[in-house]
């Protein structure tokens, strides 16, 4: 009786994550990691999550995928290097701290080092995210001020646009046909009619 053999696993992306592949990741876990708190995420919020990170690295030109156990392996790392960074006084320059800061923050307060928010005037009103307690927002039009930009986005937003496109078409040619076909058939009647007389 022959063995059956299992195919070998896909080749998956190996290596250190680039900063867009990491933006990537926390621009798409963020949001699903909210609305799922307390609980974790479900299978097919990791999937959508590895899905944005490889759509990012194929608008790059890379050919393998990062797996849904190495995202959520980067974002574990992600966390940990939070709570290591967050308590730190002055503020630490860690380029993920504010964008981490707003998906694990707790909804009670400032997590440990980050100060309360200043009253008016005290202290000079502090400017920049060590005076405040809230939580950095995204500029309405995120693409056109170049903060949050997130390149898999794009790549979807073009995909669907040519899917649109083609489809839009492809209606336009059947239309076309259609009428031309009434047309010829039109015609066929018109003869029909003449002949009958």
């Amino acid at each position: 009786m022959p063995s059956r053999l299992k195919p070998p696993p896909p080749e998956r992306a190996s290596g250190n994550w680039s900063d867009g592949e990491t933006s990537t990741l926390i621009d798409t876990w963020g949001p699903l990691h909210l609305r799922r708190r307390p609980g974790c995420l479900l299978l097919k919020d990791w999937r959508a999550a590895a899905s944005a990170v490889n759509a990012h690295r194929f608008a790059l030109g890379r050919r393998l995928n990062r797996s849904r156990a190495q995202c959520k392996t980067r974002i574990r790392t992600l966390k940990r290097r939070y709570k290591e960074e967050a308590p730190k006084q002055p503020p630490s320059g860690w380029r993920y701290l504010h964008r981490l800061h707003a998906f694990l923050a707790s909804p009670d307060g400032p997590p440990p080092g980050f100060p309360a928010k200043q009253e008016e005037g005290a202290a000079g009103g502090g400017s920049g995210f060590a005076g405040s307690s809230a939580v950095p927002r995204r500029p309405r039009n995120a693409a056109a001020a170049g903060a949050g930009f997130c390149p898999a986005a794009l790549v979807s937003i073009n995909k669907l646009a040519e899917v649109y496109e083609r489809v839009e078409l492809a209606r336009i040619d059947a239309e076309k046909h259609k009428t031309e076909v009434e047309a010829q058939q039109a015609m066929w009647e018109w003869d029909a009619v003449k002949l009958e007389q």
